[in-house]
């Protein structure tokens, strides 16, 4: 952010005839010194300030949220108990002692951001994964190792991996698109023989992928283990609203499916050019973010591991859902789960 924040800068600058460029630099000068004057002036004043400011920065808007959630209503992760009680403090954080199964913890212990190291860091990391920061960058960005990077991406994407939308209404478009099983940064324990990068990826096993998504950007997604009627009642069973339109092409499982859960189905011959229905009824929106998710994950990320696809779905779908992801949301969708439901540990 900071390279892209200088780069503009320099392509300001270059744009600036001279004149303009002398005002500028005399503007900047005057600023200067008024800036030096004010701080001899205020003396103790700016050094309480910029202690106020450090002392506010050691801890982030997240971590903040989450300890007083937590604080209002503890809970035992070991037996889920709520007769807690203080238990003195460690690393700066309150902990608690269960008076039933007699365990000791804190806010983050049995839940997936447990043993994160640097809380003061994790907002602006939040903010950079709103803009499909990679590893790397983030990693230099944030003064942090690639591997801290990487446990980080992906224990806050755990928090978000259940986030599927509660029911699709309306007009609801239905499709699967496959992605190629992948062992990225696997070295030890593959299931096949290892080969070189660029073989006919035709030999590869194709990884199937269902999205559901209504006209309101509501987006439904999960890895299949078939393409059976059987495992999309699986994905979909109590999440489409009957009184809803499903858009599918034609497939007998899409059929098999309409049968068992009772929406109205229009099915779509696209093999033999048909694309729309009535004019309204077609599925050009899901496979418009089938492409999109793909040019993702292949141009930003150059592919991801199989293992952890569905963090990535979870990801894409809050980047595209109809208010777009900012870091105020991420951390209200993070303070949410500690709130309502109780987190499984990675």
């Amino acid at each position: 952010m900071q390279f892209e924040l200088f780069k503009n800068f320099v392509d300001a600058i270059s744009t600036l005839t001279l004149e303009q460029y002398e005002t500028l630099s005399r503007a900047m000068t005057d600023a200067q010194i008024g800036s030096y004057e004010a701080e001899e002036s205020t003396g103790s004043v700016a050094i309480e300030s910029e202690y106020s400011s450090n002392t506010k920065n050691s801890t982030s808007e997240l971590e903040t949220c989450i300890l007083s959630h937590f604080a209002e209503q503890p809970v035992c992760p070991k037996c889920q108990g709520h007769d807690i009680g203080r238990w003195g403090f460690q690393n700066e954080r309150q902990r608690y002692r269960c008076k039933t199964c007699k365990a000791t913890f804190n806010t983050f212990s049995g839940t997936p951001l447990a043993r994160l190291r640097y809380p003061e860091k994790w907002n602006d990391y939040l903010t950079g994964m709103t803009y499909s920061m990679t590893l790397r960058a983030s990693a230099s960005e944030y003064g942090v190792s690639l591997e801290t990077a990487f446990r980080w991406r992906h224990h806050f994407l755990e928090v978000i991996n259940n986030d599927q939308a509660e029911e699709l209404k309306g007009i609801t478009e239905l499709d699967e698109t496959f992605f190629r099983e992948s062992f990225k940064g696997q070295r030890k324990g593959l299931p096949r023989p290892t080969r070189k990068r660029g073989n006919d990826p035709n030999k590869a096993r194709k990884v199937p992928v269902l999205v559901a998504r209504d006209r309101e950007k509501n987006t439904l997604d999960g890895i299949l283990e078939n393409e059976s009627a059987n495992e999309l009642c699986r994905h979909l069973n109590g999440r489409i609203s009957i009184e809803g339109t499903v858009c599918a092409d034609a497939h007998l499982a899409h059929e098999k499916l309409a049968e068992k859960l009772g929406f109205e189905f229009k099915e779509l011959v696209t093999s033999a050019g048909q694309h729309v229905i009535e004019g309204i009824y077609h599925i050009q929106h899901v496979n418009a973010y089938h492409s999109n998710l793909k040019t993702w994950i292949g141009g930003v990320f150059h592919g991801v591991a199989t293992r952890y696809l569905p963090h990535y779905l979870a990801w894409r779908r809050d980047l595209t859902a109809s208010v777009k992801l900012n870091t105020d949301q991420f951390v209200k969708r993070v303070a949410e789960h500690w709130c309502f439901q109780l987190l499984t540990g990675t």
